[in-house]
């Protein structure tokens, strides 16, 4: 689910993708594909941030990725005719383009897509395997802050010396970013705030101290 075949095309091939959508808007929390639904569309992110979480075999659920502009959500399963494999969720208000599978399909034929279709699903999952590793590595709090600066850096807005982070993401959600609980999600939070590095209010996520939050996540 990343832009990075958008990012290849010339902006001719990008605008004839996008001439095949439909407008679509979605609020926060809402969930926009469910995971193991027929694949049969894509959504082209416009405006707005999603969350891309999947089911855990304990039946608890994991915040797989944050996703923004520009970015291709829904595209493998469409490709490869299987089910949705993570449900996705607008964590703030989202604009996009909705593109009906046999579509894209003709699409990449027409323009000869494919192998870097499979180059991405392939890196992807690599991607995903190694940050998985990646947990078992380092501390929760180290684990979090550098969640943070991701956030910041994927969905964030500065505002004088801070950075915003609008995100509809609970305390549950985000920790199972990091391979946490909530309650240790819940510890962290306040640890980041007593350090005077981060503000938490309702849905969003204040960096205060973004130099000190980057330490911490090289500790």
């Amino acid at each position: 689910m990343s832009s990075d075949v958008i990012a290849v095309m010339t902006p001719e091939q990008r605008q004839g993708l996008e001439a095949l959508g439909i407008r679509v808007q979605f609020p926060a929390n809402h969930v926009i594909f469910w995971e193991g639904q027929p694949s049969r569309s894509i959504l082209i992110i416009q405006q707005g941030n999603v969350a891309v979480i999947q089911g855990a075999p304990d039946g608890s659920e994991v915040l797989l990725a944050v996703r923004g502009p520009g970015e291709l959500m829904g595209d493998e399963g469409a490709l490869m005719g299987e089910p949705r494999s993570a449900t996705v969720k607008a964590v703030s208000d989202v604009v996009g383009l909705d593109v009906p599978a046999e579509d894209l399909l003709q699409f990449v034929d027409q323009h000869h897509l494919w192998p870097q279709m499979y180059r991405n699903a392939i890196h992807r999952r690599r991607e995903s395997d190694n940050e998985r590793a990646s947990l078992t590595r380092f501390t929760t709090t180290r684990r979090f802050a550098l969640m943070l600066l991701n956030l910041a850096e994927e969905t964030g807005k500065e505002v004088g010396d801070h950075w915003e982070i609008d995100l509809a993401l609970s305390q549950q959600e985000l920790g199972s970013r990091v391979g946490a609980s909530r309650e240790a999600a819940a510890k962290v939070l306040r640890l980041l705030r007593e350090r005077g590095l981060i503000r938490t209010g309702r849905q969003k996520i204040t960096v205060v101290d973004l130099e000190g939050l980057r330490t911490l996540a090289s500790e």
